[in-house]
């Protein structure tokens, strides 16, 4: 897992994931003004009528309630971008650390996009489960980052596993290891949440899971890259 961090962070100046970060900035970004819109427009509905001491107040509660749901809300926005950006990262990983893979077997856009809408739906349906409990900010500070780590590991290693084996064998894979990959699911949630960082988040975490995967002997089918034949650090 270090060695997976330490590669991911070595290449992040690498001109060719330099422009799938600035996609993935962009459209992160433009995911979390459309986000923070929706859940103003909500809780406009709850502003009251016509009270002069009462509407000041609640507008500053609204404003700062966007604020806060939308950061709340915003590993799902990460989630959802990282979907769309697997095959460019991957390509940019593999052409650096693993030059000697053949190519990826060709994923049907089904599984792809299956994996994506479930697991965003799952994130959707968790957070919002878990979001009462920050009334109680012990439990909610603990469930949080769990509940999360668990289904971003699932997630992201779904996603670069499907590339190399079929589904079936992925999810073997995927209990076989589900420490490590819950382990690399709280770093990703984590990294998610860090200002600024977590514009380009969707393309650190799936280069951080690409490199992990990379590091697991296969169960059956094509394996996937392994260190020790990855090219010399340059």
């Amino acid at each position: 897992m270090i060695r997976a961090l330490f590669r991911t962070l070595a290449q992040a100046l690498d001109p060719a994931l330099l422009r799938v970060m600035i996609r993935s900035f962009v459209l992160t970004l433009l995911s979390f003004v459309a986000l923070g819109v929706v859940v103003s427009f909500g809780l406009d509905r709850l502003h009251p009528t016509g009270n002069p001491w009462l509407d000041p107040l609640v507008t500053v509660a609204g404003a700062l309630g966007v604020v806060a749901l939308a950061w709340y809300f915003f590993l799902v926005v990460v989630a959802a971008v990282a979907g769309m950006l697997v095959e460019p990262v991957a390509r940019a990983v593999e052409r650096r650390w693993y030059p000697q893979l053949p190519p990826p077997r060709d994923a049907s856009l089904w599984e792809e996009t299956a994996i994506a809408l479930r697991f965003t739906a799952l994130l959707i349906i968790v957070n919002v489960a878990v979001l009462p409990l920050w009334l109680l900010p012990p439990v909610g500070a603990v469930a949080y980052p769990l509940a999360n780590g668990f289904l971003l590991g699932r997630q992201y290693f779904d996603q670069v596993a499907v590339r190399r084996m079929p589904p079936d064998q992925a999810r073997l894979l995927r209990l076989r290891y589900k420490g490590r990959i819950f382990f690399a699911g709280l770093i990703i949630a984590f990294i998610s949440l860090l200002p600024v960082v977590n514009l380009f988040a969707p393309v650190l975490a799936t280069a951080f899971m690409l490199h992990l995967f990379g590091g697991f002997p296969p169960a059956g089918g094509t394996r996937g890259p392994q260190p020790g034949a990855s090219r010399a650090n340059s």
